[in-house]
């Protein structure tokens, strides 16, 4: 079965081996859009809870401030990871729906839901499962942060018990690490997903001048903007406190 190619519509051409394996993956990426919203929900409550006693003071030492705005910065990081992980997975379900199957003699041979998934939209594969985990790390990791910058009238055993749990929580993101490269499909471990995440997105959305992309005139400086001014952020010493300058 072939289709009718419409001009300057991506994947428009593109067909399944069986559609009842794209819906087993439809099912895949709409299953992981519940657990990525809880993460983002309870991330969002963290943000608006500290939003005060994140924010840094003339009085603070150097590295509690430079551990306030980290902090700060993973918990947004953790919340616009997960947002990615539900939008990307929401419009590959679309994908996954709205293509019909390939004659026999054309067929990939793929044997899984997960399989198709790789073989035809590996990017998107990949940037759900990296920005879930990497959202759900990023939480973590300012949830043990957040321990360890010490509190007024901290007591001593107070103090030690935050160290305690800090160092339980990243205990936690080395084992949630170690099983996750336990039981990957198709990619040696987290790091090598990745590198191939980074590989296809750069390839995808940063293409030479021959598939310009004209979005790209508008989140390419962006992000470059974004990215000047979290180097800004991180940059501002307690000095600067008083300044009226943004």
């Amino acid at each position: 079965m072939f289709g009718i190619t419409s001009k300057g519509i991506e994947l428009s051409n593109l067909f399944y081996d069986s559609t009842s394996t794209a819906f087993d993956s439809w099912e895949w990426t709409a299953n992981l859009g519940a657990p990525a919203a809880l993460v983002a929900g309870a991330v969002l409550a963290t943000m608006a809870e500290t939003r005060e006693e994140y924010a840094p003071q003339k009085s603070d030492t150097k590295w509690v401030r430079f551990f306030k705005k980290l902090c700060r910065f993973m918990l947004f990081s953790s919340f616009a990871l997960e947002v990615v992980s539900i939008f990307v997975s929401t419009v590959t379900g679309s994908v996954l729906l709205g293509h019909g199957e390939c004659a026999v003699k054309n067929a990939v041979g793929y044997a899984s839901p997960l399989g198709l998934l790789h073989h035809h939209h590996e990017l998107e594969y990949l940037t759900i499962q990296i920005t879930f985990l990497q959202g759900l790390y990023n939480w973590l990791a300012a949830v043990a942060m957040e321990m360890l910058i010490p509190k007024k009238n901290e007591t001593k055993s107070a103090r030690r018990m935050n160290q305690a749990l800090a160092s339980g929580v990243m205990s936690l993101v080395f084992w949630i690490t170690a099983f996750y490269n336990h039981h990957l499909n198709f990619y040696s471990d987290y790091a090598a997903m990745i590198r191939r995440c980074v590989v296809l997105f750069f390839k995808t959305y940063f293409p030479p001048l021959r598939s310009f992309r004209p979005m790209s005139l508008l989140y390419g400086p962006s992000f470059v903007f974004s990215g000047a001014l979290l180097w800004r952020a991180f940059n501002t010493s307690s000095t600067e406190e008083d300044r009226n300058d943004t």
